[in-house]
């Protein structure tokens, strides 16, 4: 296994952050065994199994082994789930960070209100993982704690300007751009909604069809009939009402594997 890449949360965060925690549910233990006497698989075993089983139209697990995932809190939960099991994402690399976006990655090392993630202990810029890890694929997933901010369009410049930075760190990385994720209706205001992640998505999208960069319409796996998540995939309702359940985050890694495979 590569080297595992810790998580941080700068201690003071600007309150126009979204400050979700990454958190994940916690299945229960069976409460007995299976019919021959060996002990039941918890949901969490469950889903990894049906991850790790070969399906058609999907890359090998280790397929990511040269890949580093870039996101916030999002991004943290599927680390947190594909933590030292090589059956789901391979030894992918994770440079996260609770609350991190495309604006405040591009802050200062030292800005008090920093949010950066670290690499053995070492605080580094987010545009540096490909570079630092030796990866030549880079999955990129943020965007939700900066449209409430500073709106579709600066988001959209500011995110230009980080794969700007990317490709100056690491001029032959491939680049993968994950939609930004829906989240649950209770949760939508004025200036951050399922409507607006959607047009900020759309908008991602053509950059991407421009530019020659993969698009990863993560944002339709998780959504409803409606649009928003979907409730059963969501763990945080009473929260931030934007992080994936286990089952949530089994259905990102598949598409992931089909999705690259294409």
């Amino acid at each position: 296994m590569k080297k595992l890449i810790a998580l941080v949360m700068a201690a003071s965060l600007c309150a126009a952050l979204i400050c979700g925690c990454g958190k994940k549910e916690e299945p229960s233990a069976a409460s007995a065994g299976t019919p021959d006497g060996t002990a039941a698989e918890t949901p969490t075993q469950a889903a990894a199994t049906q991850a790790a089983a070969p399906q058609d139209g999907m890359v090998d697990p280790h397929w990511f082994d040269d890949a580093v995932f870039v996101g916030d809190s999002i991004t943290t939960t599927l680390e947190d789930f594909c933590f030292d099991d090589p059956n789901l994402l391979g030894d992918a690399d994770f440079v996260c960070a609770d609350s991190l976006s495309y604006h405040n990655a591009q802050w200062d090392l030292n800005d008090e209100n920093a949010v950066h993630p670290t690499i053995q202990g070492e605080t580094v810029l987010a545009e540096t993982a490909a570079e630092i890890t030796g990866s030549s694929k880079i999955f990129i997933l943020m965007g939700i704690n900066d449209i409430d901010t500073y709106g579709v369009e600066d988001t959209m410049a500011s995110m230009k300007e980080f794969i700007r930075k990317v490709l100056s760190h690491s001029p032959n990385v491939e680049i993968y751009l994950q939609s930004t994720t829906p989240m649950i209706p209770a949760k939508e205001t004025d200036i951050l909604n399922n409507v607006l992640i959607r047009q900020f998505d759309e908008e991602l999208e053509l950059y991407c069809n421009e530019n020659g960069y993969h698009y990863l319409d993560v944002y339709h796996r998780m959504c409803d009939e409606n649009g928003a998540l979907r409730a059963d995939y969501c763990v945080d309702p009473e929260d931030d009402g934007i992080h994936f359940t286990y089952d949530a985050t089994i259905v990102w890694v598949n598409y992931l594997r089909s999705a690259v495979a294409g």
